[in-house]
């Protein structure tokens, strides 16, 4: 082949090559879709498709799935709008939709669906997970809290009632430690920025600290803090947490009762049934707990916690009667709502659904209100550089874990450089 003829080649061949990706994405674009999470969990990949078919019937109109991890999922998103491949609708945790509402092919649900419509639909506290910028840009899909699971078995077998207090909490952990063997006491995230911060927050507010306040002052630097990083730091050195523990590591160890404790939203109900292999006879033992407190008397936290879905510009959105829209209409009603949240172990977002009988007579649901105490808002999730300061919170709780700083010099330095991500946000 002369180098003529070969150049012309490869120029039709490359042309070839771009038109067919070109089609690929606009047949991609231009398809129903949901990019989830959920779908990716092997134990509840059939929820979502039972999800998706319900819609199917109720519609006619078919979805392609997309599993995600969720550790991958934010930068799948990203990854997907840069080569303009986003799907129809996409599956998040609440605290990433600060970040995410930045993207412009984002669809505003007020204009969509309607505020008002929505306003009616969900209770406001619910609905605020979704908003950014006064903005509605995300569908509450599943609700909760983030809080203490304990292993009732597991407590048996060591000997230990639920703890009260922090010192409980150790002491308990100590007997998990030397009575059951190869256990992680405490399974708490110890490795993924997008966990860390959860199970450290917590303990900061246990110790009666903040990390930022509402107005955006670093209040981190503080002796409850340093208090909270040298508590954990305590539980590391003598095996009674783990390195690199990441939450599904936690619900397995659960699970599989090798762990007392550990941090998770009710679902922790579902991923016990499914890694213990007993179905709904794990139920038994899936105890929700007041997270442990400072001293007697004071108030147990947990974290505002759930599943919003976001949709993207695209034909699927482009009127009232578009797929996308009817989609987003179906996951806020009964069928949706009284069904989905439920097998996943979740809350309802929906007023209507909340009062159904699956809600209001599951003995688990009524135990999880009880035992939250107090939620409250993600401290670092609400802020369009949470990225940012999920990773510096995480390297610096790791480095205190690891031996490799003080607890006191690691919120030192958490702090500086938390300020100084806040102040180049601006």
């Amino acid at each position: 082949m002369s180098k003529l003829t070969r150049r012309s080649f490869n120029t039709i061949l490359a042309a070839g090559t771009a038109s067919l990706m070109a089609k690929s994405a606009s047949a991609q674009a231009d398809s129903m879709s949901f990019m989830s999470f959920t779908f990716a969990e092997e134990p509840n990949k059939p929820h979502v498709q039972k999800l998706l078919d319900g819609f199917r019937t109720a519609s006619g109109t078919s979805i392609e799935p997309i599993g995600s991890a969720w550790g991958d999922m934010q930068k799948n998103i990203l990854l997907r709008q840069r080569s303009k491949t986003l799907p129809t609708t996409a599956q998040v945790q609440e605290r990433w939709l600060p970040a995410l509402s930045t993207l412009p092919e984002m669809v505003n649900l007020d204009e969509a669906i309607g505020r008002a419509k929505l306003e009616a639909a969900i209770d406001p506290k619910v609905l605020a997970m979704g908003q950014a910028g006064g903005k509605t840009f995300g569908l509450p899909l599943i609700t909760g809290s983030i809080g203490m699971v304990a292993n009732k078995e597991v407590l048996e077998k060591a000997g230990v009632g639920v703890p009260q207090t922090l010192a409980e909490f150790r002491a308990a952990l100590v007997a998990i430690r030397d009575k059951v063997p190869n256990s992680v006491p405490f399974a708490a995230a110890t490795k993924n920025v997008n966990s860390i911060p959860l199970d450290f927050m917590i303990m900061v507010w246990a110790h009666g600290g903040r990390i930022i306040d509402e107005s955006g002052k670093v209040l981190v630097n503080s002796d409850q803090a340093k208090a909270a990083l040298g508590f954990m730091t305590d539980l590391m050195k003598n095996r009674l947490i783990a390195p690199e523990i990441d939450r599904p590591d936690s619900r397995r160890l659960f699970g599989q009762g090798a762990c007392g404790f550990y941090f998770d939203p009710p679902q922790a109900r579902g991923f016990a049934r499914s890694f213990s292999g007993r179905g709904e006879a794990a139920d038994q033992f899936v105890m929700p707990i007041k997270t442990p407190v400072l001293k007697a008397g004071d108030t147990p936290r947990s974290i505002q916690w759930g599943h919003l879905v976001c949709a993207f510009k695209g034909p699927n959105m482009a009127n009232a009667d578009a797929p996308g829209i009817k989609w987003l209409n179906y996951l806020i009603s009964d069928a949706a709502q009284g069904t989905f949240p439920p097998s996943l172990s979740a809350l309802p977002v929906t007023k209507s659904a909340q009062a159904m009988p699956v809600v209001q007579n599951d003995p688990f649901f009524k135990a999880w209100n009880e035992a939250t105490g107090v939620p409250l808002i993600n401290e670092i999730g609400i802020w369009s550089n949470a990225p940012e300061l999920s990773t510096i919170l995480s390297e610096e709780v790791q480095a205190a874990l690891l031996g490799q700083k003080s607890p006191d010099a690691a919120i030192v330095s958490m702090a500086t450089r938390m300020e100084a991500s806040m102040a180049k946000r601006g």
